[in-house]
């Protein structure tokens, strides 16, 4: 039985479910068909090829700063809503 291989985007895509959208190596593992420990060899050569990116940040800092960004982008977003609200308000009751 010979062994299957994977490309490298494959990898890269299974990786990025672990490390960017919070998914566990058993979440990705049932959900791609992969091993959870082929999944954790995947991730731990991926982390050490790249642990200073373009932006100078290691992959830990750059997820940190994505929940950030997530949660400032909510919050702007509920802003946004009110000030729609706010400004249909009063062109309703508008004299």
């Amino acid at each position: 039985m010979s062994r299957k291989s994977y490309s490298k985007e494959f990898k890269a895509s299974a990786v990025r479910l672990m490390v960017l959208e919070g998914m566990t190596a058993l979440q990705v593992s049932q959900k791609l068909g992969v091993s959870e420990g082929l999944l954790s060899k995947w991730k731990h050569q991926q982390v050490d090829a790249m642990k200073v990116s373009e932006t100078g940040l290691d992959p830990q800092s750059l997820v940190s700063e994505n929940e950030q960004l997530r949660k400032q982008l909510a919050r702007a977003e509920k802003i946004n809503e009110i000030l729609k609200k706010t400004v249909a308000y009063f062109a309703e009751h508008e004299n």
